[in-house]
């Protein structure tokens, strides 16, 4: 019954994303909501494109999320609980949020009030992160207790803002996210997650897969900061609702493993800004995907490589839950090849920029 039901989800949330876009691109241009390039120097496409876009990704989810409510009614095996409700209130607070900061620019303490009042509501309604086992030291669950609540809210608040930073290049956002949200539902599937959460993870591929055509280079439209804040907010979200049943180490670092590129690029871009005494949102042009572009990657190619990358680690992880050996070593190795690609790629654009020109001159 349920690879059935796990079709329909499929099937409904690409379509109705695919077929609303054109509808979302027409709204955008009514209403204004234009990328402009000349807007500053960080924006690489040439031309002022539509910035709405993400409204197709919320309303395909929210549709198909209430198919699967109305399927609820009538097949028993089918649930739908507290959490899931917790979901998609929390999720219409990340959509509103991002809608208005498209609209009009929030300021960055409006919307971390917006991210933290969806957070708290994720967090009343039976969604978090309670405590860690460690296996091989301690087999009891260490408790976070009081802890919970701030450690659930920095996660969620630190995925919405990872995915929202990346979200730099046409497809780059839409297709890590696709990926990282097939490799936690591959991960799901084979650890017995909840059923709600294996619906609401279906529902966000076939939203992005459906987006993907009208955004990948060269893009007809733009999520914008709607469809990038809901995105990441989704996948913090369901990453929380997937590893309940086992809160291992393993379990806390698959989903960092699986959003790798975005939660390393954050991290970077955090610590880059403290060390040059300067707000940790202030916009600049060193994000990872800017960084490929400066080796001399094209647009299609640097996303395809981050692709590749993101498809790795979704490999790396499923692997890792699928079997236990060697996981704390084969996590090192990750962390230590994504350093090492940071820096490198930091290295080779400092030479570039500091190899001298010469100009030749004619004789006379």
């Amino acid at each position: 019954m349920n690879i059935y039901v796990y079709g329909i989800i499929l099937i409904i949330s690409f379509f109705v994303c695919y077929f609303t876009v054109p509808f979302a691109i027409k709204f955008a241009v009514k209403k204004g909501i234009i990328d402009n390039p000349k807007k500053d120097d960080r924006r690489v496409h040439k031309k002022p494109i539509p910035r709405a876009g993400g409204i197709a990704i919320i309303f395909s989810m929210a549709v198909t999320l209430l198919v699967y409510y109305i399927l609820s009614l009538f097949y028993d095996n089918l649930k739908v609980d507290m959490r899931f409700v917790g979901f998609c209130i929390g999720g219409t607070i990340i959509a509103i949020m991002g809608f208005l900061d498209d609209l009009k620019d929030l300021r960055p303490i409006e919307k971390f009030l917006f991210q933290l009042v969806a957070a708290s509501v994720i967090y009343l309604f039976g969604i978090s992160i309670v405590g860690i086992k460690i296996p091989f030291i301690y087999s009891n669950i260490i408790d976070f207790g009081i802890f919970a609540y701030p450690i659930t809210v920095v996660w969620i608040l630190a995925i919405t803002n990872a995915v929202n930073l990346i979200d730099g290049l046409d497809g780059l956002a839409a297709g890590i996210s696709s990926i990282s949200a097939i490799s936690l539902l591959v991960i799901f599937l084979l650890t017995g997650a909840p059923l709600e959460v294996i619906i609401i993870t279906i529902a966000l591929v076939g939203a992005t897969l459906g987006f993907l055509p009208y955004n990948f280079n060269p893009a007809k439209t733009f999520m914008g900061d709607v469809g990038s804040n809901f995105l990441g907010f989704t996948l913090a979200v369901i990453s929380i609702m997937g590893m309940a049943k086992g809160y291992t180490i393993l379990a806390i670092a698959t989903p960092i493993i699986v959003l790798g590129i975005p939660v390393f690029d954050m991290v970077f871009a955090i610590i880059r800004r403290l060390l040059r005494g300067q707000k940790i949102t202030a916009p600049d042009k060193e994000h990872i995907h800017h960084r490929l572009l400066n080796l001399g990657l094209s647009q299609k190619q640097a996303v395809l490589t981050l692709y590749i990358i993101t498809s790795v680690l979704g490999i790396i992880a499923v692997a890792l839950v699928a079997n236990m050996k060697w996981q704390f070593i084969l996590l090192i190795i990750i962390l230590a090849n994504i350093a090492g690609i940071y820096a490198i790629t930091k290295y080779k654009i400092k030479n570039k920029k500091d190899e001298p020109k010469f100009e030749l001159k004619e004789k006379n």
